[in-house]
């Protein structure tokens, strides 16, 4: 997973990159096929605002928050992301079952037809 991190309008410290940083890596306890992830942080006068964009299998995950405190507003977005990502985990659960149970669906009631067949022509 690439991580980038980029600061709009102040310095980013070092402090302030390991915590964005290890929040961020915390993410992929919930889901290990996080391709890439872009976290912008931008300061206008008192207010701070953070942007997330995770990148997994093609789909664009994005979310954003505000606040006075930048170390708040890194906790938010990382927040908002991971109920973003377990949404998108259990779609994917989802879809994969539903593809899972139309492939057998069809097998089954097909071999009990050529099943019932059979029984009709041997008699």
């Amino acid at each position: 997973m690439e991580v980038r991190i980029t600061a709009r309008h102040f310095d980013l410290t070092d402090d302030l990159k390991q915590f964005a940083e290890s929040r961020m890596e915390s993410l992929a306890r919930y889901f290990d096929h996080i391709i890439d992830m872009h976290l912008k942080l931008d300061v206008e006068k008192y207010r701070h605002t953070a942007d997330l964009n995770a990148t997994v299998y093609g789909t664009t995950l994005s979310c954003s928050a505000n606040s006075t405190d930048m170390y708040a507003t890194i906790d938010e977005v990382v927040k908002r992301m991971q109920a973003q990502i377990k949404k998108y985990k259990s779609r994917i659960k989802e879809k994969d079952q539903k593809k899972i149970a139309e492939a057998k669906a069809p097998r089954a009631s097909g071999a009990g037809v050529a099943a019932a067949e059979g029984e009709v022509e041997e008699e």
